[in-house]
């Protein structure tokens, strides 16, 4: 009964926040159910790191992003993967693709050809610390070494911790979570861009 509650109440959330800023809950080719979602999405922050890190050399993202390289595939090959995003608010030239229910989150950005040239990864909304949320930068110092620059987001005073990735640059945006703990700095989003030559 417990569970049944915490479901309607974190629908009830989720299907408010989108209301809040400005996206309509939509029904995606890439929602899956609960156990294929958590045989997809692995478990822990060192896992996760490791995952989008290797995948990153080769201009893709992990999950449902897996195949759709950056340079290579097309906004109409997003779609055709992953359905329809959700509907544009006029406030981002990305296609978003909700984080929902365990389900990542991902934006895909494109360029005048309409070939993919940045992939955003929000992790997951559910459990965030087992996710890009347990993602600190001592983690990222641990596992992938010193960043190759580190700086600030003059608007938002978050950090971006730059890693390069052979052709291609791991951008990941560190600031402070509330869901997670306000005090402590962690990974809010990770981008995917070609590196500048």
């Amino acid at each position: 009964m417990k569970k049944t509650t915490a479901f309607v109440m974190t629908a009830s959330l989720s299907l408010a926040t989108s209301a809040l800023i400005g996206f309509s809950p939509a029904v995606s080719a890439h929602a899956m159910s609960k156990t294929e979602v958590e045989q997809s999405v692995p478990q822990g922050p060192k896992t996760a790191l490791n995952n989008i890190y290797e995948l990153a050399h080769k201009g893709q993202m992990p999950y449902y992003a897996k195949g759709l390289k950056i340079g290579v595939q097309t906004k109409m090959d997003v779609h055709h993967k992953l359905g329809n995003p959700y509907p544009e608010t006029g406030q981002s030239s990305f296609d978003l693709y909700h984080a929902e229910m365990g389900n990542p989150g991902f934006a895909f950005h494109y360029d005048a050809k309409g070939k993919i040239d940045e992939i955003r990864y929000f992790g997951t909304n559910v459990e965030k610390e087992t996710n890009i949320g347990g993602m600190t930068p001592s983690l990222l110092k641990k596992q992938l070494g010193q960043a190759n620059s580190v700086s600030t987001i003059p608007q938002t005073k978050e950090k971006k911790y730059v890693y390069r990735t052979g052709d291609y640059e791991l951008e990941f945006i560190v600031g402070h979570d509330p869901d997670i703990n306000q005090q402590k700095l962690t990974v809010l989003h990770i981008n995917l861009v070609k590196a500048d030559s």
